[in-house]
């Protein structure tokens, strides 16, 4: 039996809220690239561990073309993108990261297709903080903390630009609390989170 496929398979049933909550996403995707980069995002999106496809399906909603890949079909440990270098303008991956034993194949294939100044968004839990929790999920298997995640990503060959608390649409404010008090904070929020929002770019 593989534990694995029969995960993707059960997150790949349509959720009735899944447009919804990838509009949330989205828009706070959307809304740090706009504060940190003073541009939207557009153009084309491969959206790794895809599940029930709810972001693609929302990036095509506003004229966005969206590449959704996901185990079985696409194994992340192994398997080339179908894309040629330089072509894609921003890569999603929420909640996938922590599923991979060695990113270093994906990450460097996600260097390859982004265009540069492309745009690379993970959101995994942050070890640090819900560590008791991490390994409830059977197919997690590598752990993150916010420095580890960074290191990982500049290793890569990627520049991080933003590492901070996962939050979905909240005011830009929460992401400017001071280190040693924000993490916790954005844990007890109403709306809040234990996971980590990295967003990195392609500088070459």
């Amino acid at each position: 039996m593989d534990i694995k496929a029969l995960y993707a398979k059960n997150h790949s049933v349509i959720n009735e809220k899944s447009l919804y909550l990838n509009k949330r996403l989205f828009n706070t995707y959307n809304r740090i690239t706009k504060k940190l980069l003073k541009r939207e995002l557009n153009g084309i999106n491969i959206d790794l561990g895809s599940g029930d496809k709810g972001f693609t399906n929302y990036c095509t909603s506003i004229d966005i073309l969206s590449h959704p890949y996901d185990y079985p079909e696409f194994n992340l440990e192994n398997d080339p993108l179908p894309h040629d270098d330089n072509s894609i303008d921003f890569i999603t991956m929420n909640a996938v990261i922590e599923h991979i034993s060695n990113p270093s194949h994906i990450l460097g294939e996600i260097k390859r297709v982004l265009k540069k100044d492309g745009l690379l968004f993970i959101r995994t839990p942050n070890w640090q903080m819900d560590y008791k929790n991490f390994y409830n999920d059977p197919t997690h298997i590598k752990p993150y903390t916010p420095t580890s995640l960074e290191t990982t990503i500049k290793l890569s060959g990627l520049c991080p630009i933003f590492t901070e608390p996962g939050l979905i649409e909240k005011s830009w404010v929460w992401w400017k609390l001071p280190k040693r008090i924000k993490w916790k904070v954005a844990s007890l929020a109403r709306g809040g989170t234990k996971s980590i929002l990295l967003i990195s770019e392609k500088k070459e």
